[in-house]
């Protein structure tokens, strides 16, 4: 899992301490994932600390092929802040993989069906290219059997 970590208006000692507790959690999360290669899956980890509140404010954004998926939890400390983040993260990541099993797929299977869309589209791509090749050399047989008469 590729972590990607953005602090807004905190100290040093609080984003050290929130990379600390956020990799400690990001434990529960893999499990979850063990479907998907580690480069695949990108958690965005953002925090700010709010001043007039004495607040701290978190934000989990977990990309996997072909879904975002945002936690998002505001609290006066930091490790409750992240807590409740990764819960509403979890809580999505449950129910996505409940609807996907409702219709007779898994992560797995999801994954598998975005390579074969990927290769489809390489595939048709593909084609469209050498069609458009074949058009286009067509094209200049025609024109060279034909020349124009210029004056």
């Amino acid at each position: 899992m590729n972590i990607q970590y953005v602090f807004k208006n905190m100290h040093h000692w609080e984003e050290v301490r929130i990379k600390e507790y956020a990799e400690l959690k990001e434990r529960s999360l893999e499990k979850l994932l063990s479907h998907f290669q580690d480069d695949e899956v990108n958690l965005q980890v953002r925090s700010e600390r709010f001043d007039k509140n004495n607040a701290y404010e978190v934000e989990l954004i977990m990309e996997i092929p072909g879904k975002l998926f945002i936690g998002k939890e505001a609290s006066h400390t930091i490790e409750k802040a992240v807590d409740l983040a990764k819960d509403r993260l979890i809580g999505q990541l449950r129910r996505h993989e409940e609807q996907l099993k409702s219709k007779g797929k898994s992560f797995s299977g999801l994954k598998r069906e975005i390579k074969e869309a990927a290769q489809d589209r390489t595939h048709k791509s593909l084609k469209s290219d050498v069609e458009k090749i074949a058009y286009d050399s067509a094209l200049s047989s025609e024109v060279e059997s034909n020349p124009i008469n210029t004056f």
